[in-house]
């Protein structure tokens, strides 16, 4: 897959993508401006029956994670019949497929204006783009909330899954779907300061609810907070050539949602 390092020309190449997948809706929430530019945030609707399982997908809150928004875009143009076509028909999907296209031109962690968005979910005076997702997404809710994320330290990939009752994880699943894809997984003891297993972190069991006073919430543990039972963070490493993070990132999307499917059917 060719990278595409222009925010704009990625988001129409994916806004054509959902249309011609038949997306119900794309919603602008907003307009990013710096250096005399000017690009939106948007947010795609897929939708099948009401009483499936709702699910936001997001990416791209981290400039310098190009794999995310790319992983929309392939997700997209998948042939059909695809395994994430068949479950399209199976969830409604709420995506945002670029969130920070400041910081994806610059390609920098952080937008425009050298903030980190994924640690302003608990502020009262947020950065735009929080404060658009926080408007919009404060009185949604979703079954399942899934963001892809990319770091650039690590040598494999791993996952958080944050969840109250710890009772049926999706993650072992997902790693084993990768490991029998022979990709790489990260099976460090520590990562990112936390306890974790297989390259498996459960947030709650590791990390002291003060690391997040200090360092401020990400979006899962908003979204979680707000009524999202079970949020999944998928990380791949930058290292890794790019199709084969996005490899890793549609993988594991499929499992989540093939597991939340068959959950929801219990």
């Amino acid at each position: 897959m060719e990278q595409i390092r222009d925010p704009g020309t990625l988001l129409n190449q994916i806004m054509a993508a959902a249309e011609k997948a038949g997306a119900k809706n794309i919603r602008v929430k907003g307009d990013i401006q710096w250096d005399g530019k000017n690009v939106p945030i948007i947010k795609i609707l897929f939708r099948s029956k009401p009483e499936n399982p709702r699910v936001l997908l997001s990416a791209g809150i981290h400039g310098d994670e190009p794999a995310g928004p790319h992983s929309v875009l392939s997700l997209l143009h998948s042939s059909k019949p695809s395994p994430f076509f068949s479950l399209l028909q199976e969830i409604n999907l709420d995506l945002l497929p670029l969130i920070n296209p400041s910081g994806f031109e610059k390609n920098t962690r952080e937008n425009t204006d050298k903030i980190d968005l994924n640690r302003e979910f608990a502020k009262g005076h947020p950065a735009f783009e929080v404060r658009l997702l926080m408007d919009d997404l404060r009185h949604k809710r979703y079954d399942l909330s899934v963001e892809f994320h990319e770091d650039i330290d690590a040598r494999g990939f791993y996952l958080y899954e944050h969840f109250p009752d710890m009772k049926d994880p999706f993650a072992p699943s997902i790693i084993s779907r990768l490991e029998e894809e022979g990709l790489t997984i990260l099976k460090d003891p520590i990562i990112e300061g936390m306890p974790a297993q297989n390259g498996i972190i459960h947030p709650g069991k590791g990390r002291k609810r003060s690391f997040f006073r200090r360092h401020g919430w990400p979006m899962a543990i908003y979204m979680f907070r707000h009524g999202t039972p079970r949020t999944i963070t998928l990380e791949t490493p930058t290292m890794a050539p790019l199709d084969e993070r996005v490899r890793m990132h549609r993988l594991a999307l499929e499992t989540a949602l093939e597991n939340l499917t068959q959950s929801m059917k219990k």
